[in-house]
């Protein structure tokens, strides 16, 4: 696996939101929902890339947010249903995942990789980008998980 440090800038994004635990069928669900709203989504930075943001964890529950979203420019029209949330900026773990993959790329972030490389989470959004390489159709196409470091 090839993991990469980078440096992002903060960026916002428009999108559908869910609050709950992972591993339910809820985040599905949500991409399945935002699908047909896409053209709602004014001032999209790029049309061929979504994201998911994970944030605002709840360690006792295991609640979190998870945003279904895409990047835009600006945030004056909000669709209704929808959420803007700004990730902030700063350095990233970057892990090239599959859907099938995901909870085990997870799993070898957080308890291997990242002790082994001297790094430590901030505890702030973590975000998977979903670029020209995802087919949706397709469980073996990739995307890249960004966990924020220290």
């Amino acid at each position: 696996m090839e993991i990469q440090v980078v440096e992002k800038p903060a960026f916002t994004v428009v999108g559908l939101k869910y609050r709950g635990q992972a591993g339910s069928n809820e985040i599905p669900q949500l991409w399945q929902a935002l699908g047909p709203r896409t053209g709602e989504v004014e001032d999209m930075a790029a049309a061929t890339a979504a994201y998911g943001i994970s944030a605002n964890m709840d360690t006792e529950t295991g609640e979190f947010d998870y945003i279904a979203s895409f990047e835009v420019s600006r945030t004056e029209h909000v669709p209704e249903g929808m959420v803007a949330f700004e990730v902030p900026g700063g350095r990233y773990a970057v892990f090239t995942t599959t859907l099938p993959q995901i909870g085990e790329t997870f799993r070898n972030a957080y308890n291997t990789w990242l002790p082994q490389a001297g790094h430590q989470p901030t505890g702030g959004p973590e975000f998977e980008l979903y670029d020209e390489r995802f087919d949706p159709q397709d469980p073996n196409s990739q995307f890249d998980l960004y966990i924020p470091i220290q």
